[in-house]
């Protein structure tokens, strides 16, 4: 006897999914076991970097490989939907203002809590909203609260401009005659 338990992928696309067998009993005491039904049979219940599938665990005693146990015919491992969100900007309204913004909204995928950054992951937050802004070029980040680990670049580079200095030429002329 036996029990299989089952890890979900981190994030989308890592492979990183785990099976382990444990409380394991019976038979004379040496065991094999296997995720795929019995195509390949391994001497450790411990199984990492799995995709997302469903598997066929098993148990069987080496001694008398004919004894075998299905301990779970379809342990799922599931993958969370890649992070996406959108990202609006606007721009500093007047020269040295420092009213620029980055709005991060309908964010998706993942475990279903996010943090967003604008410096690269310099620092974090549970907002997507960005104000009080200055000019520069900010690299826009999401991640998966549940697992850190999994970021997504929203965009590299996201300029923020600001109009040029207001600048002008005060020119005059003299009055030509008195009381004119």
């Amino acid at each position: 006897n036996a029990t299989a338990t089952g890890t979900d992928i981190t994030c989308n696309g890592a492979n990183d999914g785990v099976i382990n067998i444990t409380n394991v009993s019976g038979g004379y005491g040496m065991y094999q076991y296997t995720i795929n039904g019995g195509t390949t049979w391994s001497g450790s219940g411990w199984f990492t970097g799995l995709g997302p599938g469903t598997y066929n665990v098993r148990i069987r005693d080496a001694a008398n490989p004919a004894c075998f146990l299905i301990i779970n015919p379809a342990l799922v491992i599931n993958e969370p939907a890649a992070l996406n969100a959108t990202v609006v900007k606007t721009d500093i309204t007047c020269f040295g203002a420092g009213d620029g913004a980055i709005i991060i909204s309908s964010p998706t995928g993942g475990y279903g809590s996010y943090e967003f950054t604008i410096n690269g992951g310099g620092s974090w937050q549970s907002s997507g909203t960005f104000t009080g802004l200055g000019p520069g070029n900010y690299n826009v980040q999401m991640r998966d609260a549940a697992h850190p680990g999994c970021i997504r670049v929203l965009v590299a580079s996201l300029p923020v401009t600001q109009p040029a200095m207001l600048n002008a030429m005060v020119t005059y002329s003299m009055v030509t005659c008195n009381g004119a």
